[in-house]
């Protein structure tokens, strides 16, 4: 088990373009699970990769228990990697495949068999163990590929999207593994994923990555709730948030939505002093409430009227696209045109081209600068 800190780490692969891994700063603490997170080219893996010796440390440093490993070769700096694409070799079993380290290290032949079966009890793989890859799933290549990496017990575990090749029922069973089975063995793992919802549910912290910039580090629950950002509030949760650009904020000290600047967006006053006169309001699906049907809202109140584009069916919630309907002096627009609402189980009456009116549940909104787009919430 060890910590790991990033100090301003960059890696450049062309002096003319932007580094792929620009001055991140990250510290990962004795047995913590660290997700980083980000779409395609975020710089992740690239990330990921320096820890393990896998490229390059152009600025700054990468430490392992306040060590500076960045001119260390990879073999020396006690990481083990699991990678997406399993890497075993196809002409041994599971148990060759998992001995093969050890034997390289020259350990004894007994404690090599008990490494070995070890980790085959943790990982279920004991009827495997005589069998080659080509006699496996891909779920129990990828548990042999876990295995070989556990046999070493490691200071710390690289996992580079490890889940990607599995089907949908076996990313949720294994990643389930995964998350229990690093709990136990309690070493510091550094886990890369494109899939905001594998972030969330495995990490014990989240780090989002932006075209090789750190934009933000958090527990999920408070990332999901309180957003560094807007591309954070984008990238996070499934759908994403919504957006709306241009509310109006009133001499008052409210944030306005609706066609007459009627809905109140529940803007902390102390927040109305560090924007200039608009703000970007963003809403969870989960966090709007339908207050009427048709033609108006059923409480005479102020609200959002939508039209629903489409209603779609999960069984247990339901989740509704929909368009902001342009009304003569509204001035804010909803980002990417498209705005969604959670339902739960046992909503009726709802279909395609109907209208709907709708208002954030009190005290749910976030609220962004709408020129840096930083929540108004770390100004």
């Amino acid at each position: 088990m060890a910590t790991v800190e990033y100090q301003q780490a960059s890696r450049i692969y062309d002096p003319s373009r932007p580094p792929a891994v620009n001055r991140v700063s990250l510290t990962v603490a004795d047995g913590e699970f660290l997700v980083l997170v980000g779409p395609s080219g975020s710089g992740k893996s690239t990330a990921m990769r320096m820890l393990a010796g896998l490229e390059p440390i152009d600025e700054g440093t990468v430490l392992i228990d306040d060590v500076d490993v960045s001119e260390l070769r990879a073999r020396d700096r006690d990481v083990a990697m699991v990678f997406q694409s399993y890497a075993l070799y196809p002409n041994m079993t599971a148990r060759q495949n998992m001995a093969f380290a050890l034997q390289n290290a020259k350990m004894p032949k007994a404690e090599i068999t008990q490494q070995v079966e070890r980790a085959a009890a943790m990982l279920e793989l004991e009827p495997l163990l005589d069998k080659k890859p080509s006699q496996m799933s891909g779920g129990q290549r990828q548990r042999v590929a876990m295995g070989r990496s556990i046999v070493r017990n490691p200071k710390v575990f690289c996992m580079d999207e490890p889940l990607s090749n599995l089907d949908a029922k076996l990313r949720v069973s294994t990643r389930a593994q995964i998350g229990s089975l690093q709990r136990e063995l309690g070493v510091t793992t550094v886990y890369v994923t494109h899939d905001q919802t594998e972030a969330m549910t495995m990490g014990d912290r989240v780090a989002v990555l932006r075209e090789g910039v750190l934009q933000q580090v958090d527990e999920p629950t408070h990332l999901y709730e309180h957003p560094g950002n807007t591309f954070v509030a984008g990238f996070i949760g499934s759908p994403a948030m919504t957006l709306i650009d241009g509310a109006t904020v009133s001499s008052d000290g409210r944030a306005l939505l609706g066609p007459d600047h009627s809905l109140d967006m529940d803007l902390p006053r102390e927040y109305a002093e560090k924007t200039p006169g608009q703000v970007i309001v963003g809403v969870r699906p989960e966090n709007w409430e339908i207050v009427g049907h048709g033609a108006a809202p059923e409480d005479g109140g102020a609200s959002l009227p939508l039209t629903v584009r489409l209603v779609e069916k999960l069984g247990g919630e339901a989740f509704l696209h929909c368009r902001a309907q342009e009304t003569e002096g509204m001035t804010a627009s909803v980002r990417g045109s498209q705005l969604v609402l959670r339902l739960d189980h046992g909503f009726k009456g709802i279909e395609p081209d109907t209208t709907i009116h709708v208002r954030p549940k009190p005290r749910t909104s976030v609220f962004f600068h709408p020129e840096n787009e930083i929540n108004l919430e770390y100004l």
